[in-house]
């Protein structure tokens, strides 16, 4: 993988530019500060209070620089009482005054002429704080000596405010830019170091063997909260999810054997791990699984929202190649089509003839296979119901292949997850395609049933059967692997009659009411 190239102008520049400001104006006014000292002849006297500011402008600097692309208003707020407070209770005014000066012209550059008020009044009031604590006879010259200091602080740091506004507005414009640009930096050296560590059925598959080693369960289910609150299930049983209310009854009134553990996130609960076959459950061991909980829960819910991405960025990709495919290759074919044409019209050799006849059914083939790839790559899920867009799908490959389909589809309950549905859509369009190029089958059958939880799919034809895998050919692995990836089986058998049956199942799901695939359906061709 070519690493990604440094950005020039990268959306982090303007927050390095003003940390850099800052970081000037603090090591210009220390050095300031300890060469007033040695003029006035006390910097043996002062030296403590030099380093004292020096840690301070360097603990504040590492603070900045920790949040420059997020500024955060209480730094120069904290520093200016902080640094008021050591020179005037010092009655190091006259020496060290300089530096009282720092934390407005910081908040001018980097928060704007409102913080720059707010911190002035900060240090004003904190000057009065300080000298009323100490009423000495030398307090108004302490004040005196302070006062030219503040005031220089507030005209440079107003000046500073509208001067660097432009660039803050850009920083405030670039900031969600900037923490997506960080994500995803982080996430390529992880895939380029081999060890992104994001695949929830892995993780899921992990967290159900620490379970199990941990409390001695028999099995788990592992559950994640989709964004309009339901439960999906990455590991285990779906049916076990009915588990979870039982989360927030005391202990003697669940079910016996059984435990729910939350897996929880850093502001909400992100989903639970269903334990089943407890021997016996104790606070020693809830402490225990909750730590394994808290392990994999931040993990576990990046790995899920990394599959949305994913998911997202398949569909884009989809949708290009299906844009390239229509405005390149199936151009081009469709050209010679009309090459074929010229040549049937000066021609009159009947070999020739019969030639161009056969090579014209085998552009149209290609024509009509490139069309059916083309809506097999645009195809998605639409408006959430998994139903529409199988209908849709083995309509039109009836439609454009002459094969008579049969439809038996009921959805009820909850729609499933948008992932669960489009690995769904995906495994139907590999079955049904097969039955299309390799079959040879004058009917099709597709059965599907869903109740938001568990799942059937049944792809059927009466061809010439013998789906098993291919050498080179990845269509039937494809397909285990998204079955995998929604917690089903796939199962590929021959058809009772002739033919090949294709199913798709949630483990532990019932079977069809209205019977196989090949049995009584609808006929939509």
């Amino acid at each position: 993988m070519t690493p990604m190239a440094p950005l020039d102008t990268g959306v982090v520049r303007p927050a390095l530019q003003s940390w850099r400001t800052t970081t000037a104006v603090r090591v210009f006014a220390t050095a300031l500060t300890a060469g007033t000292a040695l003029h006035a002849g006390t910097l043996v006297a002062t030296a403590p209070l030099v380093v004292v500011l020096a840690l301070v402008a360097a603990v504040t600097s590492v603070l900045e620089w920790m949040t420059r692309s997020r500024p955060t208003h209480w730094h120069a707020v904290a520093e200016a009482v902080a640094v008021t407070s050591l020179i005037v209770a010092t009655r190091s005014t006259s020496e060290l005054g300089a530096y009282l000066a720092v934390p407005l012209i910081v908040a001018g550059v980097r928060h704007g002429l409102v913080t720059t008020l707010n911190v002035t009044l900060a240090s004003g009031l904190t000057l009065g704080a300080a000298i009323a604590a100490d009423p000495a006879d030398d307090a108004l010259t302490r004040a005196a000596d302070a006062a030219p200091w503040l005031l220089i602080g507030l005209g440079v740091g107003v000046l500073a405010s509208w001067q660097s506004r432009s660039t803050r507005t850009l920083m405030a414009r670039q900031a969600p830019h900037a923490a997506a640009y960080q994500l995803m930096e982080r996430v390529h050296e992880l895939a380029s170091s081999g060890d992104l560590g994001l695949d929830t059925a892995s993780l899921a598959t992990e967290l159900d063997a620490a379970m199990r080693h941990t409390t001695g369960c028999a099995r788990t289910t592992v559950l994640v909260a989709d964004p309009d609150g339901t439960l999906r299930s990455l590991h285990g049983e779906d049916d076990l999810r009915r588990l979870v209310p039982e989360i927030h009854l005391p202990r003697a009134e669940r079910t016996p054997g059984t435990a729910v553990v939350p897996l929880r996130g850093a502001q909400q609960t992100l989903g639970y791990c269903v334990l089943v076959g407890v021997p016996r459950w104790t606070h020693e061991l809830d402490e225990r699984a909750l730590e394994v909980a808290d392990e994999f829960a931040v993990r576990l819910d990046t790995a899920v929202l990394f599959d949305d991405v994913r998911t997202f960025a398949r569909s884009e990709e989809r949708n290009r190649i299906a844009r390239e495919m229509h405005d390149g290759v199936a151009q081009e074919i469709v050209g010679l089509g009309f090459l074929v044409d010229e040549i049937e019209a000066i021609s009159d050799h009947p070999e020739t003839r019969e030639l161009v006849t056969a090579l014209r059914a085998e552009i149209t083939r290609l024509v009509s296979e490139i069309r059916l790839s083309i809506f097999d790559l645009r195809h998605e899920v639409a408006d959430g119901r998994l139903v529409a867009s199988l209908s849709d799908y083995a309509r039109e490959v009836g439609h454009t292949t002459g094969m008579r389909v049969h439809l038996s589809l009921a959805e009820s309950g909850p729609p499933l997850s948008p992932r669960h549905a489009t690995e769904v859509l995906r495994v139907a369009q590999e079955a049904i395609g097969n039955v299309r190029r390799h079959a040879g089958a004058d009917n099709l059958w597709v059965a599907f049933d869903t109740d938001g939880a568990a799942l059937r799919l049944d792809v059927a034809d009466d061809g010439v059967g013998n789906a098993g895998p291919r050498e080179r050919h990845w269509g039937l692995q494809g397909m285990r692997e998204r079955a995998e990836r929604v917690g089903a089986t796939l199962d590929v058998v021959p058809r009772p009659g002739g033919g090949t049956l294709v199913t798709l199942r949630s483990r532990e799901s019932a079977p069809h009411e209205g019977g196989s695939a090949h049995g009584h359906h609808r006929v939509a061709r």
